[in-house]
């Protein structure tokens, strides 16, 4: 840029002639115009690689801030998932060891029992042989459908076995050990009779049968089954029975069994597949006789229908099933309990103010206690039992419909009123057995159900290879005895919980 300048002058002064003082001004002028240009370009050069630079250095600066980020979310779910499983894996081994003290406990028990009976046998002198009662009825044919496998009718003999009950499945609700005593259960005193008191509810008369509770339901293995199921036409009962003869032993021996408390409440898990996690459970209510014997619901329900006794078990059902929830959601919050409800004692008008009463009193658990009934009854249901489901329905709980055999069934209705859970026996599912299902295939029943907002329960699961169908199905949730047969709840979660208020006149 000097020599620039020194040149410039030079041609100003030989060349054009201008005087010496000019023309050195001038090329001092042209040399500081070239000295400025060149530091803004300078200036500016340099701007650009610094801002290169920081755009850079923001991006590093980002791909930074992701990474921890990423970071921060695996810790988080480090911290959220260790726990539970270390939980998943340490609760298992407590539920065994207490399995197995309880087992060793009835173990001693029985021991001592057994000692002191023989003992007893050996002082006493044999005992006078009693007379035998007389036997259930055996002209009652089986629930159609279930293939012999109902429990034969009840049989009252001094000298039949007692019936045994497999061990405890959920640690600290059931009774374990390989067979039931007698004294497994020992309600409170007078807890029946304070129940159906409370709710209104009286004993009939033996020969004493309501007008609006028809004929027998029955439910083969675990709980109610309607009309439809029963033999005859148009779910009625056959011709033969038209006339009914009411079993006075039965109905005195049901009688019985609520007065002195011989009530059993029995569960069974419902799974999720393949991983056979329990999710769910399902109350079951059993009667034992003086001797202990078991009598199934396929026994006693039809007599405690036609007797007017059906509203005493569904009472004593739904306040011992609030105990028991409340004890399950005191060790898991997610878990939910199936009450089986006969659809008679929602028209019920002794009952069911009460009812509605008690579960309006205890409407905290309206999201994990599920009121089921058959697919046959919710099928005929008229006014008065869709309002009793409405009372229900508007008071938080929801529904669940089981034995479903008709797949045609308008479900988004039943979707509407508050039903959650559709139960279909397995076979059905896979096949086994013919269904009406018209333009619905049975794989397909479920996507319907969950269209809808209902889940698909398949019960009935008896064997390994009806499991293995029903994965392919991509079913969820199983019930049956493979998984675990239902078993009676211990005794001291039935007890210490407060009785249901007092009825009022009206229902709700």
């Amino acid at each position: 840029m000097a020599v620039i300048a020194l040149s410039s002058a030079t041609v100003l002064i030989f060349q054009f002639g201008r005087p010496f003082g000019e023309a050195v001004s001038l090329s001092l002028a042209l040399m500081c115009t070239m000295i400025l240009i060149h530091l803004l370009i300078g200036r500016a050069r340099d701007r650009g690689a610094v801002s290169e630079a920081v755009d850079r250095l923001e991006e590093r600066m980002s791909d930074i801030d992701e990474d921890v980020g990423n970071l921060e979310g695996r810790l988080t779910g480090m911290e959220q998932t260790v726990p539970r499983r270390t939980r998943a894996e340490i609760d298992p081994l407590f539920a065994e060891v207490e399995v197995l003290g309880t087992l060793v406990k009835q173990m001693a028990e029985a021991m001592a029992d057994l000692e002191t009976r023989v003992e007893d046998q050996q002082s006493l002198a044999p005992p006078p042989s009693m007379q035998q009662l007389p036997r259930y009825p055996q002209s009652q044919p089986a629930p159609r459908g279930f293939g012999g496998d109902v429990p034969p009718p009840y049989q009252m003999s001094p000298g039949q076995p007692p019936v045994q009950q497999p061990g405890a499945h959920a640690p600290g609700l059931e009774q374990t050990g390989p067979a039931a005593p007698a004294h497994t259960y020992a309600p409170m005193h007078g807890e029946t009779a304070d129940l159906d008191r409370n709710y209104g509810v009286q004993a009939p008369n033996a020969g004493d049968v309501p007008s609006h509770l028809g004929h027998p339901q029955a439910r083969p293995d675990d709980g109610y089954a309607s009309e439809a199921d029963l033999p005859g036409e148009a779910g009625g009962l056959p011709q033969e029975q038209a006339a009914y003869q009411p079993n006075m032993a039965m109905r005195e021996l049901i009688a019985s069994a609520l007065n002195a408390n011989r009530v059993e409440l029995h569960l069974q898990p419902i799974v999720s597949l393949p991983q056979r996690q329990v999710k769910f459970y399902e109350a079951f209510t059993r009667l034992r006789d003086v001797d202990g014997n078991t009598i199934e619901a396929a026994v006693f329900l039809p007599e405690a229908v036609q007797s007017g006794q059906i509203a005493r078990i569904d009472n004593l059902l739904l306040f011992r099933s609030v105990q028991v929830i409340r004890r399950l959601i005191s060790r898991n919050r997610n878990a939910i309990l199936f009450c089986n409800i006969s659809s008679l004692s929602l028209v019920d008008e002794t009952f069911f103010p009460g009812f509605l009463e008690f579960v309006k009193a205890n409407q905290d658990l309206a999201d994990v206690l599920v009121f089921e009934f058959a697919q046959p009854d919710v099928a005929v249901m008229g006014p008065r039992e869709l309002e009793s489901l409405s009372a229900l329905f508007e008071t938080g709980f929801r529904f669940s419909i089981d034995r479903i055999s008709d797949m045609k069934m308008d479900f988004n209705s039943l979707a509407g009123r508050g039903f959650k859970y559709g139960k279909l026996n397995a076979d059905y599912l896979i096949g086994r057995r013919e269904a009406i299902h018209g333009h619905i295939h049975p794989s397909d029943f479920g996507d319907l159900l969950h269209r809808y907002g209902m889940q698909l329960i398949t019960d009935h699961v008896e064997t390994e290879n009806q499991v293995l169908e029903l994965l392919d199905f991509d079913v969820k949730l199983a019930q049956g005895n493979l998984f675990s047969p239902p078993r009676p709840v211990r005794a001291e979660v039935l007890q210490g919980a407060p009785a249901p208020g007092p009825r009022r006149s009206a229902a709700g």
